[in-house]
C-alpha cells in the first residue's frame, strides 16, 4: 500500500466527517502513507465502509462513532482512538453540513444552531480535545482543519454556512497561537467547489436535479473569468494538500489556511 511517499508510517491520525467526499480521500491518503487511521464518522455504515476499504488494500484503520458536537463524545472518540492506536499525531477536523434554506432571510434560528454546532463548535471541540492528548504525550503534532472558499467571500444569500466556516479560519489561528509553545502546528485547507454530498442539501432546496449543481457553478465561474482552473476540484487533492500540511514537510508552516480552489475568486 504505497503512493511513493510514506511520511506518516505507525502515526496515529484521526478524521472526522471521513465516511464521504473529501474526509474519505483524506483517510486513504493518509492511510497509503502508512499511518494508523481512525474514521470518525456520525453515519456507521458510511464509517465502516472507508475502514473495510482501507483494511482491503493493507492498510490500518478502524470507525469509531462520533458526534462532533456534543463534548462527551469527542471525549469517548479520544479515549477509544487512543486505547487503539496510541497518542494522537495528527488531526483533521474535516466534519461539516450545509443549510438546507438557500438564503439568509428564510434562515430558521434551529438551522443556524445545528450549522454552527457541527461546522464551528465541533471544529473547536475536537481540535482542542485532539492538542490536549499531544501535550499531554509531549507529541508535536499536527492539526488540519477544513473551511471553504466561501468563508472568505460568499456569492450566494446563504447565512450560517459561510459563517461557520469563517469561524473555523479564525479559530485555526487562535488554536495555533494557543499550542505553539508545544510544537503544535495548525492550519487549515479552505477547498474551492468539490461535487461532494454536502451539495445535496442546496439541490434539494432548489429543486434542482442531483448532481447538476456543481457544473452549474463551475460553467459561470469559467464564464466569468473568476476560475483559473475551469474543472471542478476533486476530494483527492484537497487530500494531498491535507496532507502535505500535516507532514514533516511543512514543518514552517501554521496559522495559515491554504486555499485549494482552482484560483477562484469566490465574490461575485
Amino acid at each position: 500500500m504505497t503512493t511513493g511517499s510514506q511520511r506518516f508510517i505507525d502515526k496515529h491520525i484521526i478524521i472526522t466527517g471521513a465516511g464521504t467526499g473529501i474526509g474519505r480521500s483524506t483517510a486513504n491518503r493518509f492511510a497509503d502513507e502508512g499511518a494508523k487511521v481512525v474514521i470518525a464518522n456520525r453515519n456507521r455504515a458510511n464509517g465502516e465502509r472507508v475502514a473495510a476499504e482501507i483494511q482491503e488494500k493493507g492498510g490500518t484503520a478502524c470507525y469509531i462513532s462520533c458526534d462532533v458536537a456534543n463534548p462527551e463524545s469527542i471525549d469517548d472518540l479520544v479515549k477509544q482512538a487512543v486505547a487503539t492506536y496510541g497518542p494522537i499525531h495528527v488531526a483533521v477536523s474535516n466534519a461539516g453540513i450545509n443549510e438546507k434554506q438557500p438564503s439568509a432571510a428564510d434562515l430558521t434560528v434551529e438551522e443556524w444552531d445545528r450549522i454552527m454546532n457541527v461546522n464551528a463548535r465541533g471544529s473547536f471541540l475536537f481540535c482542542r480535545a485532539c492538542a490536549m492528548n499531544m501535550v499531554d504525550n509531549g507529541i508535536a503534532g499536527s492539526i488540519v482543519t477544513v473551511s471553504s472558499a466561501m468563508a472568505r467571500g460568499t456569492k450566494t444569500e446563504t447565512g450560517a454556512y459561510p459563517a461557520s466556516k469563517a469561524a473555523v479560519v479564525q479559530l485555526t489561528k487562535n488554536l495555533a497561537k494557543c499550542f505553539a509553545h508545544a510544537g503544535i502546528r495548525v492550519n487549515c485547507v479552505s477547498p474551492g467547489v468539490v461535487a461532494t454530498e454536502i451539495w445535496d442539501a442546496i439541490e434539494d432546496a432548489m429543486m434542482a436535479e442531483r448532481g447538476t449543481f456543481v457544473d452549474y457553478i463551475i460553467e459561470q465561474s469559467v464564464t466569468n473569468g473568476q476560475l483559473l482552473i475551469g474543472r471542478q476540484g476533486k476530494p483527492e487533492e484537497i487530500a494531498a494538500a491535507i496532507a502535505f500540511l500535516a507532514s514533516d514537510e511543512a514543518s514552517y508552516i501554521t496559522a495559515q489556511n491554504l486555499s485549494v480552489d482552482g484560483g477562484m475568486d469566490w465574490c461575485w
